[in-house]
This record gives structure tokens, sequence and C-alpha cells, in this order.
């Protein structure tokens, strides 16, 4: 079938679905195209019902099942992560082991790329021809980036990274990997010469980092988890344990590292700056704080307060969007805040959103 006639049926698929929805509670559907942002709904392992919502900004609405809709089949098991780069959006569906890319305006699949892909996390662009994802790899300890032709939608390579390759950060040629263990512990960041595809460097941080990112001024900012030792009756034993960590990295080495007030599984974790690059916000215990990128010591007291599953700083507003999921058998929900907390809207999504991600 040619492109055309593709989305000529998608088309008609959504105005199908705004027929049948127009009796609902999702009355309006959005129309492809318009700007707003994507929210991952994560789904109930090992239930196939991950989905895909979008928010809308200029009706101010959530539509929901938008992958369903514009495909007629379900996302898959355990959504893990999704990233927009040159007009698709390549979603990561880790218990499927498969990577659904599909145009980013009007969601109707362009590739399902499933070969020599295992246990996925993250996508980035290097180019209009080459990504990267990372990948823990089926046994949830051989960490991996997997270099994507993404011409072919191919996997071409594999670079070996560590245990639980996680969330990536690239600055011009350089692309810096966490590897926040897997299904064990690793404590490092390794860099990769994108041109070259080689490891070129390591950098030592807290335990098990899971997210990067880059200041205003250039340092990079990088959260870990910690790692939990149990006793013999799973109770967590303190003495062996190690604290999540905030770490500031300089010249690609760390220079600070700031530790959680407790040991707790998930740490630290969900790193996100503001538009300005001068406010860092993280996740700890499910609540959400914000810090200074000038700051010396962690925040006392939290931005805001909800045991969120996962949270997002829009780049475009500079809201702060919280995901709530009560279970993962119902719907979820967002809480969309403003830069002092204070709440705007809250709107029904999917099972188990994890969080947003932007055009």
């Amino acid at each position: 079938m040619n492109i055309n006639c593709r989305k000529l049926l998608v088309i008609v698929s959504l105005l199908a679905a705004l027929l049948i929805q127009s009796c609902s509670d999702d009355a309006a559907v959005v129309k492809p195209g318009e700007e707003g942002f994507f929210i991952l709904n994560e789904g109930g392992f090992p239930n196939e019902n991950a989905s895909l919502s979008f928010y809308d900004r200029e009706i101010n609405q959530v539509t929901n099942n938008m992958f369903a809709t514009a495909n007629g089949r379900q996302l898959g098991i355990q959504a893990q992560s999704l990233t927009v780069f040159e007009g698709k959006a390549y979603i990561i569906v880790q218990g499927s082991a498969k990577i659904e890319v599909i145009d980013a305006d009007d969601y109707s699949s362009i590739a399902t790329i499933t070969d020599e892909i295992d246990n996925p996390r993250y996508f980035i662009g290097i180019s209009s021809a080459k990504g990267y994802v990372s990948d823990w790899g089926a046994d949830g300890l051989t960490g991996t980036i997997k270099v994507i032709d993404l011409t072919t939608n191919e996997v071409t390579k594999s670079i070996p990274t560590g245990q639980g390759a996680n969330k990536m950060l690239k600055i011009n040629n350089l692309v810096y990997v966490t590897n926040n263990g897997g299904y064990g512990y690793d404590n490092t960041v390794k860099i990769i010469d994108s041109n070259t595809d080689a490891i070129t460097e390591t950098i030592t941080v807290g335990d098990n980092p899971n997210s990067i990112l880059s200041d205003a001024d250039g340092n990079l900012w990088v959260s870990s988890s910690g790692a939990i030792a149990y006793n013999d009756d799973w109770s967590v034993d303190e003495a062996n344990s190690t604290k999540g960590a905030i770490s500031k990295i300089t010249s690609n080495a760390e220079v600070l590292r700031l530790e959680m007030a407790a040991v707790s599984y998930g740490g630290a974790g969900g790193l996100s700056i503001s538009p300005d690059g001068k406010t860092l916000y993280y996740q700890f215990e499910g609540n959400i704080f914000s810090m200074s990128t000038a700051s010396t010591s962690l925040p006392t007291s939290a931005f805001a307060s909800n045991f969120y599953y996962g949270f997002s700083v829009d780049p475009f507003s500079g809201n702060v969007i919280g995901t709530v999921a009560p279970n993962f058998s119902s719907a979820g929900s967002i809480e969309v805040m403003d830069k002092d907390g204070s709440l705007i809207d809250t709107f029904t999504v999917g099972i188990g959103p994890n969080g947003c991600y932007f055009k």
C-alpha cells in the first residue's frame, strides 16, 4: 500500500473514532498534527495494554488510545519511553522487546523494529540515518547500545557499555550513557564517539545512575538510584546499601555528589530541568523536588507531593507534569502544575502513565 493510501485510511479511522467517541467521555478527538505532547502509558505487565495519549495545547484536552485508534492494534506490553526525532516518534515497548516507529503527526505506523532487540529502554537520534537505543540485554545485565540504521530500521551494531544501559545525552558528537545496573549493579557513565561508535571515556558516579542532562552553564547532572542490599528475610540491609544521589559533572569528571536523606528503593530519578537550564527537578520517594543548578546542597522540602509514578518538565511552558498511577489495572492521570507547584489542571489518561514526551 502506498503512503498516501495508508494516510487516507488513518484519517478515515480517526474520523470513525470521532463519531464513536462523541458519545463517550473522550468526546472531542485531537486532530493529527496539532501542537501538544504525548503521554506514554506503560500499561500493566504482562498485559498488552500499553497506550498512547496526546495533550492538545490549543483546546486544553487529552485524547487517549491514539496508537490503537490510528493503527487498529494495541501498542504492546510495558511501554518504556518515547522520543520524537525528525518527525517520527520512536516508542520503546520494553515488555514486547520492540520499537514502534510512528508518524509524529498522524500516529500511523511506519515500522516495527524487533530483530536484535532484547530489553530496550531509550532512543536517541544521532543523524537522519542513525539512532542509538539502550538495551539491558536478554538477561537484564548485558547492557549495550544498539546502533540502528534509520533508513532501513535495522540494527547494524551493538556497543557493550556495562550493566543496564539506560538514558542517554548527546552533546556534539559525544553520547553519554548512564548504566543503571539493570537487574544488577553499575556506577558508570560511558562516553561514546558517535562518529566511530567507540567508547572513549568512563565517568564514575553514584550507584546505578539512571538519568542525565546538561544545564545552562554546560555542566552535566546525573541522578542515581543507589544500591539496595537485602537480608535473608528480604528486609533492607542498611549497612551494605547505598543512597541515591545527584552528581554534578564538569569536564567529564564528577565534582559534586549530593546524597539523598535515606536509603530508598528507586533513590533519585527522573532528572529534568527548567527551560532556562537553571533549575533541576528530580524524584525521591514519589515526591518531586527542585533545586538551583548553583546549589551545593539538596532541598529539604518537596516541590510537589503525591507519590507520582513519574514526571516531566514542559520545555515550552516550564510547567511540571506529574503522572499518577493508582494501580496498573485502571486509568491513571496527569497533574499539570505551574512553576510554583500550584495545580493547574488534571487529566485522565491510560494505565500506568510514566511521563510526557514533547514534539
